[in-house]
């Protein structure tokens, strides 16, 4: 759990910066960026922030049962707080796929869209199938690691200043790992983008 992911300790006014290299059975394993040696002291009190890719801003109070060089050993962790932030994080894109559209008298028909944005729980579609609300689109849909079998149920439509149609979809019946794997997608293309912007 949390392996690699970012993470910074703090005993009072002393912080430190790193990753975390192992967390399993309350205990983690800090990795500092630029050293340990006199800051931290075995027997201190901590505060841990681990910034999880998948569970958002996790905060934990723990006991420094060991100083390396390098290292720091926390003990007795408990979680204090996580602000998941996966609820809310999207991303823009221009993503083609294709999928089956459920209606609610229960036919059938095939259809295309473009998805213009995309979260963990939901995206924004654009088509001209003539979607109308409560229509489910079963569809796969490509993150960067595998794709994702996915349902979305249509919540409402919009006309857009150049004619078209966008659609807000929420998914129905995802799973965690989907649901993660979603998140990941929007935080590797946030990241893909934004070093895009600063390469302009």
């Amino acid at each position: 759990m949390h392996d690699l992911a970012r993470c910074a300790i703090a005993v009072g006014d002393r912080a430190l910066d790193g990753h975390v290299a192992a967390c399993e059975d309350g205990t983690l394993t800090f990795s500092a960026d630029h050293g340990v040696v006199g800051a931290l002291r075995e027997g201190d009190d901590v505060q841990v922030l681990v910034l999880d890719e998948v569970r958002g801003e996790v905060r934990y109070s723990g006991r420094i049962a060991e100083v390396g060089v390098t290292t720091v050993h926390v003990e007795d962790l408990e979680l204090t707080s996580m602000l998941q932030k996966r609820q809310v994080a999207r991303v823009r894109i221009s993503q083609i796929c294709g999928g089956v559209v459920q209606a609610a008298d229960g036919s059938t028909r095939s259809i295309s869209f473009a998805v213009v944005d995309i979260g963990a729980h939901g995206m924004r579609i654009s088509t001209n199938a003539g979607l109308e609300e409560e229509d489910r689109i079963t569809f796969r849909f490509p993150t960067r690691d595998a794709s994702v079998l996915l349902d979305a149920e249509v919540l409402r439509s919009q006309r857009t200043a150049t004619g078209a149609t966008q659609y807000g979809c929420r998914f129905v019946g995802l799973q965690e790992k989907d649901a993660d794997a979603l998140f990941r997608f929007v935080l590797q293309t946030q990241g893909a983008q934004r070093r895009s912007r600063l390469r302009v």
